[in-house]
């Protein structure tokens, strides 16, 4: 299994923040913050299953690795 990768983006004219996970999404959000908590939450919960897990912002600027 290889690492599971949660990235933080914003999607549509909406600019919503996401979070996918490979190519789904896995939750939709209305704020940066609220995206963030959700993927290291998640990036923590498959740790602690034993699963390599990283969470990626990528915003205007270049993606960044913040878990």
């Amino acid at each position: 299994m290889g690492i599971m990768e949660f990235h933080v983006c914003r999607q549509g004219h909406e600019a919503r923040w996401i979070v996918r996970l490979g190519n789904a999404v896995y939750g939709s959000y209305l704020d940066k913050e609220q995206a963030l908590l959700d993927a290291v939450d998640a990036a923590r919960d498959a740790l602690q299953c034993g699963r390599e897990a990283q969470v990626w912002v990528r915003d205007r600027a270049s993606p960044a690795r913040i878990f």
